[in-house]
């Protein structure tokens, strides 16, 4: 008796597979048996309707899909028909003549979504007071850059499902979204006129937003201390791009071969690095006075971190020697024969907040395996070898705490505050493919090295060790070094 050919079962196929009891690929959003027979593959009804162009009354406009993103991630629209089974029909076929260009449609040819594939538009009213260039920003948000910004799941629901919410009271968080939706389309892109479309647009959105959120720092309650929240956390995401794309900027100015640059060129990097640290701790300013509202709130998960360790305690060996090696900066203002200044004091809190912090990331850092935590980040834990951080949120805990006076040190050029700061950057240094992270660290320590000057290179010649950072040639364009730029894969865009 002849026996069956075994195969793997699955709960995940399709209703018309599963009727017909034969193996579904389980291909979205049209399986292959289905296309192949012309049936009506029931992962239609799971296509979100955003992601399908609506039609507009006028007529004279053109629609473009969502700007080149990497291939993995496309966006599909309805062709004119008058029946729903034409219409997947079309769909499917536009999924197999897909181009590297993005296609182009007339809003003659686009449709309304059949009523049975539906679902909830969550930016619907948001959406509807949009140009379609800013329309297309938002989609991309909606479908990518808001999967960015957090790792776990309750993150990644709060940027996706909740923010949307906070955005129909609230104009100051389209406008954020919008800002840092454009930045990462500026990451994204690779003509030079692209990238500069799409920053100009973060520029004003961010300027926009700024105008309204400011006015609401002023009386923060119960109705709008999420809203605010939000856009103080986008804003520094905008701010770490921003500041990282400025120093890049400064350093392919400077003829290479430059030891030292010029004062103000100097200055010009220290800005972008504090700017860094303010958008930072323009959270505090929305937290202190609305923690009960935000922590109990739809965007607690952002904010909330009950599952980190209680005790701050280095992790392994590794961490132990890098604990040693903070320890030793001490020695720069508490020394036999140096006469106590009350900085002092500051300075010693800082850096005990920063062995805290380096403790936290270490206990928080998975070492290289075959199954990382669905929830990591790539992190260089031991600068050879790239392991996963569980949460990334733990390496910005260093410059929450810090006190305003040592922000105040920083400001003046303090020299043993600046090595702590060099120090800091290693933990951002060692992050991997986060795009709004990318060549932070590394340009904290450039920035630093500068400000220091050559003969106090040595004090950070650990931190630039770490990073890559070779303040002998740091300036002309060059081949990046520490290896920071991100992949296609880092910007999960591959979502239905």
């Amino acid at each position: 008796m002849a026996t069956r050919k075994t195969h793997n079962k699955t709960r995940l196929g399709c209703g018309p597979c599963k009727k017909r009891r034969i193996k579904c690929d389980g291909r979205h959003p049209v399986c292959a048996n289905c296309q192949k027979r012309e049936l009506d593959c029931s992962f239609l009804q799971l296509v979100p309707s955003s992601q399908l162009l609506a039609a507009s009354t006028s007529t004279s406009t053109q629609v473009t899909a969502t700007p080149r993103t990497p291939s993995s991630y496309q966006v599909q629209v309805f062709r004119s028909s008058h029946s729903p089974t034409s219409s997947r029909s079309s769909f499917s076929s536009n999924l197999s003549s897909s181009s590297n260009s993005p296609p182009t449609f007339s809003l003659d040819e686009l449709i309304s979504v059949p009523r049975f594939l539906r679902s909830d538009d969550l930016w619907q009213t948001s959406r509807e007071h949009l140009s379609p260039h800013l329309q297309s920003v938002l989609q991309h948000y909606q479908y990518s850059s808001s999967l960015t910004l957090a790792t776990d799941d309750p993150g990644k629901t709060a940027w996706l499902l909740y923010v949307p919410e906070l955005a129909s009271h609230h104009q100051y968080v389209v406008h954020c979204v919008l800002s840092v939706a454009a930045l990462h389309l500026n990451r994204l892109h690779e003509s030079r006129e692209e990238k500069k479309a799409m920053m100009a647009v973060a520029a004003a959105q961010m300027n926009k937003a700024l105008v309204g959120y400011r006015a609401g720092l002023e009386n923060v309650n119960k109705e709008n201390a999420a809203a605010l929240f939000a856009c103080v956390t986008l804003t520094a995401v905008y701010f770490f791009r921003t500041s990282a794309l400025d120093i890049e900027e400064i350093r392919e100015s400077i003829p290479f071969g430059t030891r030292v640059p010029p004062a103000i060129e100097v200055d010009r990097m220290m800005n972008c690095i504090m700017k860094t640290f303010w958008g930072l701790r323009g959270a505090l300013t929305v937290l202190i006075p609305g923690w009960q509202w935000v922590t109990r709130g739809k965007m607690s998960p952002v904010c909330s971190r009950r599952w980190w360790p209680r005790k701050n305690i280095p992790a392994g060996k590794q961490a132990m020697n890098e604990d040693e090696i903070l320890c030793r900066i001490e020695s720069l203002w508490i020394r036999p024969g140096q006469d106590y200044e009350p900085h002092f004091d500051v300075l010693s809190e800082s850096l005990r907040h920063l062995r805290d912090t380096f403790a936290l990331v270490s206990q928080l850092t998975v070492p290289s395996s075959k199954f990382p935590p669905v929830t990591a980040i790539p992190y260089s834990y031991d600068d050879t070898t790239v392991g996963s951080l569980k949460d990334r949120g733990a390496i910005f805990v260093w410059v929450a705490r810090i006190s305003r006076e040592m922000m105040t040190l920083i400001e003046t050029r303090n020299r043993e505050a600046l090595v702590i700061v060099a120090h800091y950057a290693v933990l951002s240094g060692r992050v991997r493919n986060v795009w709004w992270l990318e060549g932070l660290g590394a340009n904290m320590i450039t920035a630093v090295g500068m400000a220091l000057g050559p003969e106090n290179w040595h004090l950070i010649e650990w931190p630039a060790q770490v990073v890559g950072v070779d303040l002998e040639n740091a300036f002309g364009w060059q081949p990046r070094k520490d290896n920071l730029l991100g992949s296609p894969n880092e910007m999960h865009m591959q979502v239905i």
